[in-house]
């Protein structure tokens, strides 16, 4: 892929190359807008999928759902795709759109400011060009910056420390005595893996989540496949405000958990002691399994420092290991990190945000005129992130068409839409078993406030997207 040769002077600017930012490419392009560059830190496309190359690294939602509606047909080999096949999905989708013209490698956004007077965005890079565009559209995602857990003497192991997003292209397992800190969805698919290589494998685990088996999709009929999966992911999203519903739900899973794990030791270690739905239910046929192998411990002990050798966990137990795997995935209640954004009269976003990321439709903010977020604040959902990426890539092109067809140089979200949205969406959120008491999750950011997560499925965020209401912005 050529770096685009266009000017630095454009009409939209993407930051980030991965499933959000080309997805807005391919709907600016289908609309006949070819004046846009996308902006992206690495060497590569493919983002979350660049990046985490831990073993078993693959999606948990099926491809027939896990990609874009209009670049169907693909030949997957499975029906849950490795990394490497959905970062070759993504390739594809820059070949066949055309999309290579418009990348712009090596460039690491480090701010953006809007001035008024010229209604653009200039766009700041850490140590190259500056960028000026009509309308800014940051996709840099939510699971971009690894998330290190704050532990005593990670300084004094001298065995080696790994993490499942910075995960070296040769990772020496065989063998070997390895720990795992973290049960969020990378573990779920790196100790399967790691126990069949490592010596002995210890889970060092603090809250055991629900993991149930993957859906069995059949590949003779994918259209009938994606409808199917997209009508389940809509009742368990709907299943989050009905607290009965989720009950039984809750029952069932035990009922499953007792069948995988007849020792009650072990099934009381990963019984999960929150509501279903609280945190994201994970999928997996091979972690139950897993963590009842001869070489593989669970240890519930909370650790209380790293040694030299070890884990010094606060019973006074300690653990030899050669590696130690942080599988603590991401910040996703960070928001846009690493870019100071600075919008009308100096208004800058972490001052708005101050209480935690908000956006009207998770896609504007007042005070930052022209700047259209994709997989902005609670936009994540059950179900297909991709799904909810078109509707916002949707939206967008309508918005910028409304700005063309005004023959205005502004467009910002009113306060009264923005503070309306958002009181609404966390009203909903309260009330549902994403806000259960005792339950942290990384739906929710430092204070406790639900940042990522709609309350809502993918089809009430279709119907909320689909119209641009002009009475909800300011047009200048």
């Amino acid at each position: 892929m050529n770096h685009n040769e266009t000017s630095n002077d454009v009409r939209v600017a993407i930051i980030g190359a991965g499933f959000a930012g080309l997805c807005m490419a391919v709907q600016l392009r289908k609309h006949g807008i070819e004046d846009f560059v996308i902006l992206e830190r690495a060497a590569d496309i493919g983002g979350v999928w660049r990046e985490n190359v831990y073993p078993g690294a693959a999606c948990d939602v099926p491809a027939v759902l896990y990609s874009y509606s209009f670049e169907q047909g693909y030949p997957w080999t499975q029906a849950y795709p490795p990394q490497a096949e959905i970062l070759g999905y993504m390739r594809h989708v820059v070949e066949k759109y055309d999309l290579a013209k418009h990348l712009r490698f090596g460039v690491k956004v480090c701010g953006a400011s809007f001035d008024a007077s010229a209604a653009r965005w200039t766009v700041a890079t850490l140590g190259g060009p500056r960028f000026s565009c009509a309308a800014l559209v940051p996709a840099v995602g939510i699971f971009n910056e690894p998330m290190t857990p704050s532990i005593t003497g990670i300084a004094d192991f001298e065995g080696e420390i790994l993490h499942s997003a910075r995960w070296p292209r040769q990772a020496a397992l065989d063998g070997r005595r390895v720990a795992v800190i973290g049960t969020g969805a990378s573990a779920i698919q790196i100790v399967p893996e790691v126990a069949k290589r490592a010596a002995e494998l210890t889970l060092y685990q603090r809250t055991a989540p629900y993991v149930v088996p993957k859906a069995t999709i059949d590949p003779s009929d994918a259209a009938a496949e994606r409808a199917r999966v997209f009508a389940e992911f809509e009742i368990a999203a709907r299943r989050r405000s009905d607290f009965e519903v989720t009950a039984k739900a809750q029952a069932a899973f035990a009922d499953y958990l007792a069948n995988q794990v007849p020792d009650p030791v072990l099934r009381a270690k990963l019984t999960p002691p929150f509501v279903m739905g609280c945190k994201r239910t994970l999928f997996s046929n091979h972690w139950y399994q897993a963590l009842q192998g001869d070489n593989v411990h669970v240890e519930t002990e909370a650790i209380e420092k790293l040694t030299a050798n070890g884990i010094l966990a606060r019973n006074g137990t300690q653990r030899p290991f050669d590696v130690i795997v942080f599988a603590t995935g991401f910040d996703p209640s960070n928001y846009l990190p690493g870019i100071d954004v600075v919008g009308s009269k100096g208004r800058k976003l972490n001052d708005t945000w101050h209480e935690g990321a908000e956006a009207y439709l998770g896609i504007a903010v007042p005070g930052f005129p022209n700047m259209f977020l994709m997989y902005g604040p609670n936009t994540n959902v059950a179900g297909s992130i991709i799904y909810m990426l078109e509707c916002q890539a949707e939206y967008i092109v309508k918005a910028l068409e409304l700005m063309h067809a005004r023959n205005t140089g502004t467009m910002e979200v009113t306060e009264e839409a923005y503070r309306g949205y958002s009181d609404t969406i966390q009203a909903q959120l309260s009330d549902s078993t994403l806000a259960a008491s005792h339950c942290q999750s990384y739906f929710m950011n430092a204070a406790g406030r639900i940042v990522t997560n709609y309350p809502g499925t993918s089809l009430d965020y279709r119907h909320a997207t689909e119209i641009v209401d002009p009475s909800c912005f300011h047009f200048g």
